[in-house]
């Protein structure tokens, strides 16, 4: 190439620049629109009716087993106090409001309260949700204020809002936890990988027992032969043990666990068995039924900068907050 050359051939390509410029800054750039929100369904009768703050009966097994009446947002202070004390993030805080407040109208509506005859609600935690009246700080009071009327409902129903403490890495199927809701909840209760592991106490996050053989023996009688033989049959999607078996006989896992005590057998996430001499060894990981909310895990996204909506909405699939009252 001469030296004409050359410089025609600069001059075409400045050319050639200038266009491509010229060009980009008329051409409308392409935006990639986000996904408009999902309308809120429109709510069903028993989620409609509440238009104002409901007063609710709590019984009280700690005060020798009287009923009181008191307002559903100063019920949630002490359940938020019971369950995880003062000292979450805010917005995990707010999160344990909004599942504790849907969950309390879920169990009202569709399951007639607490098992105790006259009482929408009670203080254990083995039979409705924990209350401690007496934990209440102020931050606890400012994170149910600010969610006030909040609840989660899917296609306009309140949600089985299920939570628990330590989900091991991953949650669990509503059928690995309440196969009796499986119906009602298997669209929403979902496994979703969890954080709650780097932050929950060792304790929380893994566990072991030792089992008297007979007493395992007991449970699942005499066609379980020796439990020599004592083996996960059968997990589930979250990789929770859903049976058990030895010799000729069955056992769930769930049902396992409430024979012996959920915080004895803290968990169905059972990583391993060895029968050994008069015992059984167990280990596991993580506490709690595993549905739902995993309340380290709510601490560890809003450590992570998450908001309460994120944090609930990452744990229950395509449920919608709503707020029923002010």
């Amino acid at each position: 190439m001469n030296h004409l050359d050359r410089r025609n051939y600069a001059w075409i390509l400045a050319a050639v620049v200038v266009v491509f410029i010229i060009g980009a800054a008329l051409y409308p750039r392409t935006q990639v629109k986000k996904p408009l929100p999902k309308p809120l369904a429109p709510a069903a009768p028993e989620v409609a009716q509440y238009t104002e703050e409901p007063t609710i009966s709590l019984y009280r097994h700690q005060l020798g087993g009287t009923i009181q009446e008191l307002p559903l947002e100063k019920y949630l202070e002490g359940v938020v106090a019971a369950e995880v004390g003062p000292n979450p993030p805010m917005e995990a805080l707010k999160a344990q409001a909004i599942v504790a407040r849907t969950l309390t109208l879920a169990l009202v509506n569709y399951q007639n309260g607490a098992p105790e005859p006259g009482a929408d609600a009670c203080d254990l935690h083995t039979h409705f949700q924990a209350y401690d009246e007496k934990k209440v700080t102020d931050r606890i009071r400012q994170a149910v204020a600010a969610t006030r009327g909040q609840v989660l409902t899917y296609d306009g129903k309140f949600i089985y809002a299920e939570f628990h403490s330590c989900a091991g890495g991953k949650t669990a199927s509503i059928e690995e936890a309440f196969p009796k809701l499986a119906e009602a909840a298997s669209d929403y209760i979902k496994p979703v990988s969890s954080p709650g592991m780097r932050y929950a106490s060792r304790n929380e996050r893994y566990w072991s027992l030792k089992l008297p053989r007979w007493e395992l023996q007991n449970i699942m009688g005499s066609e379980a032969g020796s439990l020599n033989d004592l083996k996960i049959s059968k997990r589930g999607p979250s990789g929770r043990a859903l049976t058990l078996t030895a010799g000729g006989k069955d056992i769930s896992a769930i049902d396992l666990r409430a024979s012996l005590g959920p915080d004895r057998f803290k968990s169905t996430f059972i990583t391993s068995i060895r029968p050994r001499g008069d015992y059984i060894y167990f280990k596991g990981k993580g506490w709690g039924h595993g549905a739902g909310m995993e309340q380290w895990g709510a601490f560890g996204l809003a450590k992570q900068g998450k908001s309460a909506q994120q944090i609930v909405t990452h744990y229950y699939t395509d449920a919608q907050l709503r707020t029923l009252w002010k």
